[in-house]
C-alpha cells in the first residue's frame, strides 16, 4: 500500500493526500478528513523509508531515464550521466530510475517529491510538452532539465545542455555540401533532439528550393524499412539524417543493400555518436556529445546547498562541454542532377 494508492482510492492527487498526510496547508479541512479516511480505510501506513524522512530533507537526487526501445538514446545517455554525476554530489545519493515510459515517469517524480525520497530530479530526452515537467510544476519538485535551448519544451526555463549548437550544424553542413532534399528519422518527432535537428535543418534550408520530411520509427528494422521506402521514389531525399546511432547503422546497412554508394549517392549522419559508428566502413558522420563531461555542469545546477553565502567564496562554476559534428566517411555532395 503506497501514498498512489491512496490518491487513486480518495479520487485526488499524490500531492493532495501528501498534504492531507502530513499536515500541510493547501487542501481544505474537508478534503483532509477525506483523505485522512480512505487511508485508514485502506490501513495505509508510512513506510520506514518515509517516516525517518518525515522531517528531514530528502537525501538523493533521481535521474530518470526510460526503458528503451531498440535504438533509444534514453540509457546509454543515463548512464553516462549517472557516472559523471556521482563524484559530484558529495554525500547526497543518486538514485537511477528506469521508468516504463514518461507518464510511469510522472507518477514516480510525484511519489518521489511528495513522499520526500528525493531532493531534485534530473529528466532528459524530453517531449515538447512532457509529462514529467507537468507533474514537476504541479507539486513543485525542483528540476534540472537537460534538454537544448531554445526550442520551447513547456516549462524548462534554465535548461543545461552543450555548447557549441551541434545539432543545428548538421543542417549548415550538409546544405553547404550542396544537399536540398533531407528526410529525418526519428524515434519520436517532439523529443528535444529531434526537434533541435529538425529546427536546424529547416533554418540551413531557409529561404532555399529545399523540402525536409520527418519520418517517425520505432528501431532499427523500421529505420531500415524506412530508408528503403525512402530511397526507392523518383524524389528521393540525398542526406538522410537520424536522431540515433543505431537508427543510422539501419540506415546505412539498408541504402548499400540496395546498391546505393554511400556517401556518393545519399549521404547518412547520426544523431548521436558511438563506438559503433567509428567501427563501419565508411565510418558515420555523428554528432557526438560528451555526456560523461556535462554531469558536473548538471551537479552544479542542482544547488544542493553548498553554494557559500559570500559570493566572493563562490568557486568558478564548470565549464560547459562541446558537442560537435564529426565528419566522417557518409557524407559527401550530393550526386550531379
Amino acid at each position: 500500500m503506497t501514498i498512489t494508492d491512496v490518491a487513486r482510492a480518495a479520487g485526488v492527487s499524490i500531492a493532495v493526500v501528501s498534504y492531507a498526510l502530513n499536515g500541510r496547508p493547501g487542501v481544505s479541512d474537508s478534503t483532509r478528513r477525506h483523505v485522512l479516511r480512505v487511508a485508514d480505510d485502506l490501513g495505509w501506513r508510512p513506510n520506514a523509508a518515509a517516516r525517518s524522512m518525515r522531517s528531514a530533507v530528502a537525501s538523493s537526487v533521481a535521474l530518470h531515464t526510460l526503458d528503451p526501445r531498440s535504438g533509444s538514446l534514453s540509457r546509454p545517455v543515463a548512464l553516462e550521466l549517472a557516472g559523471g554525476l556521482r563524484p559530484h554530489l558529495g554525500t547526497t545519493a543518486l538514485a537511477l530510475e528506469v521508468l516504463a515510459d514518461r507518464a510511469a515517469g510522472a507518477a514516480a517524480l510525484e511519489a518521489g517529491w511528495t513522499e520526500r525520497r528525493h531532493a531534485a530530479f534530473v529528466l532528459h530526452d524530453l517531449l515538447l510538452d512532457d509529462a514529467r515537467m507537468r507533474a514537476a510544476g504541479r507539486v513543485g519538485a525542483p528540476v534540472v532539465a537537460v534538454t537544448p535551448p531554445g526550442i520551447g519544451t513547456a516549462g524548462v526555463t534554465d535548461p543545461v545542455w552543450f555548447a557549441g549548437h551541434a545539432e543545428a550544424a548538421v543542417g549548415r553542413y550538409l546544405t553547404d555540401l550542396g544537399h536540398r532534399n533531407f528526410a529525418l528519422l526519428v524515434d519520436d518527432a517532439r523529443a528535444d533532439v529531434a526537434r533541435a535537428l529538425h529546427e536546424g535543418l529547416l533554418d540551413a534550408t531557409a529561404g532555399l528550393r529545399a523540402a525536409v520530411e520527418v519520418v517517425e520509427v520505432s528501431g532499427a528494422a523500421e529505420a531500415g524499412a524506412a530508408a528503403a521506402r525512402l530511397l526507392a521514389r523518383t524524389d528521393r531525399p540525398t542526406a538522410l539524417v537520424t536522431d540515433g546511432d543505431v537508427s543510422a547503422l539501419a540506415v546505412l546497412e539498408s541504402a548499400r543493400h540496395r546498391g546505393f554508394q554511400v556517401p556518393w549517392e545519399v549521404s547518412v549522419v547520426a544523431g548521436s555518436d558511438a563506438e559503433t559508428c567509428r567501427l563501419v566502413d565508411p565510418q558515420l558522420t555523428a554528432v557526438s556529445r560528451p555526456w560523461r563531461a556535462l554531469a558536473p555542469v548538471v551537479a552544479a545546477a542542482l544547488d544542493l546547498g553548498t553554494t557559500p553565502e559570500d559570493p566572493a567564496e563562490q568557486p568558478p562554476g564548470p565549464t560547459v562541454p562541446t558537442a560537435r559534428l564529426v565528419i566522417r566517411g557518409t557524407t559527401a555532395p550530393p550526386p550531379s542532377s
